[in-house]
């Protein structure tokens, strides 16, 4: 088992790499034809401040390593750190994805063009939050999947732990 120490530096350096992939696939997404170096800071510093605070907080790393173990992967193989991503990157999902819809798009309706019938239709946050979920989770996914390796491997030589070791 891991320290909590190991779990915040974890925290902090996989919230370094996942806010940065995450706002740059936002910005990009949008439509936006070129990258506005100011708003992706701001972008980039509310999904930081919110990733990190939230794996500092709550101890999402641990019970998502807890749930690989409960699936009977092995730690430090491949499956394990598959599953651990997946249960992870759904869990920093939800408290992201909140956070950076209501930054992105504001809290209130809004209007967007019907797919099916292009007419202009009202939106409310929570389907825009619904839809970032499931238009960035596999990104996510991806992201946390080969980040984890390096998170894990700076905070065990800053931590003095090692990063491949048991749950």
């Amino acid at each position: 088992m891991h320290s909590k120490k190991y779990y915040i530096v974890y925290g902090l350096f996989f919230s370094l790499i996942v806010a940065a992939v995450l706002c740059l696939c936002l910005t990009i997404a949008q439509g936006v034809p070129h990258i506005d170096p100011v708003f992706w800071a701001l972008s980039f510093a509310v999904a930081f401040v919110t990733s990190f605070l939230v794996t500092s907080i709550l101890p999402l790393a641990k019970l998502s390593a807890s749930c690989a173990v409960y699936f009977d992967a092995k730690p430090g193989s491949v499956a394990f750190r598959l599953i651990q991503n997946v249960f992870f990157s759904t869990l920093i999902m939800f408290f992201l994805g909140a956070v950076m819809t209501c930054f992105m798009t504001g809290v209130g309706e809004t209007e967007a063009v019907n797919a099916m019938t292009g007419q202009m239709v009202g939106v409310n946050v929570f389907d825009r939050f619904v839809a970032l979920c499931m238009q960035f989770w596999p990104t996510i996914v991806i992201v946390a999947f080969l980040s984890d390796p390096l998170a894990g491997a700076i905070a065990g030589a800053l931590v003095k732990e090692n990063a491949g070791a048991a749950v």
